[in-house]
């Protein structure tokens, strides 16, 4: 897939070939043309970016609820290809693929079903919900799993289906089990008199189980009344998943009734094995056998859903979602276990329980993110979810973002170590493009760092550890013990020194996450290059801009945005050495700056884009 090619050209300044002699030991100086993301066409809300090197999370695609799969087979057309789906109208599914992650290009609709006389049309006659694909080897065939309302059923019936196709991009159709399912009084589906005319029993036959052996099942475990109105299970948010372990299949759900979520194991995607049911999460509760509600974060909700498991040092991690999907409040959070159906616990909010969210619903920029997919691409973990369209009033229009996950290493509630996922976001910043799918990668973690200036207890590593610093009041307890900005007692010139020459495109210098520490503008950057003709020189940038009215919360004038840096782009150059000169802000630039014990200077992170 081509990037869109953004011209920057009359943002970068004029280029200057000056040379100064004799300054600084004999080096020759030269001043840098760069361009530094914050130039504004006329009405614009957002800046103009260089697309080829960065994005934003900024409505590139309308749609909810996203599932994101990966094209491996090398015989299909599209090989190396990323298929988005969602939740985009009532009766099917559109999708979208990518290279980037980042920019998505329309396909079609990749289950939709026309005529809705059909008995296939019938199923999904309204409310289609949170499509869920995977791609099965073994019987050559991506299969979807989704809810949708049947025709002449009530409309929050979320009737669960299995739809097969031979490509990701459609057309998926239902499978038909009329030969081997049985309807909950147990009379088998295939000697049903006109069945396709019975509006009671005409949809079982392409429902995800078979409707005794459910209805069964769900007696099993306790839940033989979770639903008063009918006897068939009604459920939404879907997730396959493949143990990579020993190949076994499972199938994760949320229970409409009573916001349960469920795993079971799958002999094939259409065959489950209904004796595995488990309950893997209960709202409120660490565990599902747990004897009270005990999880704080999950106070005034009654929701899990949106399941997700990803595989990590042996472990496995369910995350879900939170409170309801209209609110600011809806985030994802995150359990473990060391099996895929459970016993799961929940983190704590000191254990980084809380992935994904708008810092606790206070921030202006991001509302309602959660409904996430977990994908590795490159050996990064990426998070796409979606988030409202409008802050302030939520709701159900909704669109995609992506943002990195690290994992971080922390002392869990039984003293033990234990990996966690931790989200570099939500973000609506600028940030650097994936890097499996980027010319340019960070390479600032190969260099040798230095600082002037260094606050007493804070760490030079935390300049390049990967992790942004992102919430204020979620996880409060974690974040001030496990994701540190480095902190400076004023003026501060921080170096980063490489090996040999590093080819370096651009630079970016991320602020503090609080206005009381954060800087205004970089004062001076140096990069000591190698140039063409195999000559030294320093080229240099003076009072590097940082867009601080675009970060600065429209709700609090003394509340920064999160996760925003001060950007240089620029021609490539060969470098072996990055001095960086910061100046603390002063009050009439930052009036809160300094307040309330704060350090003087905080930098999150420092992300060089070479190779």
């Amino acid at each position: 897939m081509k990037k869109r090619l953004v011209s920057v050209g009359l943002a970068v300044l004029a280029a200057v070939t000056l040379l100064v002699a004799g300054c600084g030991e004999g080096k020759n100086y030269i001043e840098m043309s760069y361009y530094d993301e914050t130039s504004y066409e006329e009405g614009a809300e957002y800046s103009t970016i260089n697309e080829n090197l960065f994005y934003r999370n900024a409505r590139e695609v309308d749609v909810a609820d996203p599932c994101v799969v990966y094209v491996g087979d090398e015989g299909d057309a599209d090989y190396g290809m990323y298929y988005l789906y969602g939740t985009t109208g009532n009766t099917g599914f559109f999708c979208w693929k990518s290279d980037d992650l980042v920019n998505w290009e329309g396909v079609g609709y990749a289950l939709l079903y026309r005529d809705l006389s059909t008995p296939q049309g019938k199923a999904v006659s309204v409310n289609s919900w949170a499509p869920e694909v995977i791609y099965d080897g073994g019987a050559g065939k991506w299969y979807m799993f989704f809810s949708s309302t049947p025709d002449g059923a009530s409309d929050d019936s979320y009737i669960p289906y299995v739809a097969e196709s031979e490509r990701p991009s459609g057309p998926f159709t239902l499978v038909d089990h009329i030969d081997s399912y049985t309807a909950v009084d147990g009379t088998p589906l295939k000697d049903i008199e006109n069945i396709e005319s019975n509006n009671d029993y005409y949809y079982q036959r392409y429902m995800t189980f078979d409707p005794s052996q459910m209805s069964q099942a769900l007696e099993r475990i306790g839940l033989a009344d979770m639903d008063a109105t009918s006897d068939i299970l009604r459920a939404i948010d879907f997730h396959p998943y493949v143990d990579s372990a020993d190949g076994k299949k499972y199938l994760y759900f949320n229970t409409a009734a009573d916001s349960y979520i469920l795993g079971i194991e799958m002999k094939s995607w259409t065959e489950p094995l209904y004796n595995t049911l488990t309950i893997i999460a209960k709202p409120g509760y660490s565990t599902p056998s747990a004897a009270e509600e005990d999880v704080a974060h999950e106070r005034n909700t009654s929701v899990n859903e949106a399941a997700w498991i990803t595989e990590h040092g042996g472990k496995y991690y369910l995350t879900y979602s939170i409170n309801s999907y209209k609110t600011k409040s809806y985030s994802v959070c995150q359990a473990v276990s060391d099996s895929p159906l459970g016993t799961f616990r929940k983190l704590t909010e000191a254990e980084g329980g809380i992935l994904l969210s708008a810092d606790s619903a206070v921030r202006d920029d991001v509302s309602g993110t959660a409904h996430s997919t977990i994908i590795n691409a490159g050996g990064q973990d990426y998070i796409l979810y979606h988030a409202h369209n409008s802050v302030s009033e939520g709701g159900a229009s909704r669109h995609v973002a992506v943002d990195e996950i690290e994992w971080v290493t922390i002392e869990d509630a039984n003293g033990d170590q234990l990996d966690v996922m931790y989200a570099n976001g939500p973000t609506t910043s600028v940030q650097p493009l994936p890097e499996f799918a980027a010319e340019y990668k960070n390479i600032a973690s190969q260099a040798e760092v230095s600082v002037t200036a260094l606050a007493e207890g804070s760490a030079v590593s935390n300049l390049t550890d990967g992790l942004l610093t992102i919430n204020r009041y979620a996880n409060f307890d974690m974040v001030e013990t496990y994701i540190k900005e480095t902190e400076f007692t004023g003026e501060t010139t921080i170096t980063l020194k490489f090996d040999d020459y590093k080819t370096i495109r651009a630079l970016m210098i991320y602020n503090s996450k609080n206005m009381e520490s954060a800087f205004y503008g970089i004062e001076r950057v140096e990069f000591d290059c190698r140039l063409e003709d195999g000559t030294l020189a320093t080229k240099y940038i003076d009072d590097l801009k940082y867009d601080i009215e675009a970060y600065t919360s429209t709700d609090d004038m003394d509340v920064l945005r999160p996760a925003s840096s001060a950007i240089a782009e620029f021609d490539e150059i060969a470098c072996n050495e990055i001095r960086i000169t910061i100046v603390p802000a002063t009050e009439e630039q930052i009036p809160v700056h300094g307040f309330n014990e704060m350090a003087e200077l905080a930098v999150s992170e420092i992300r060089v884009l070479g190779k």
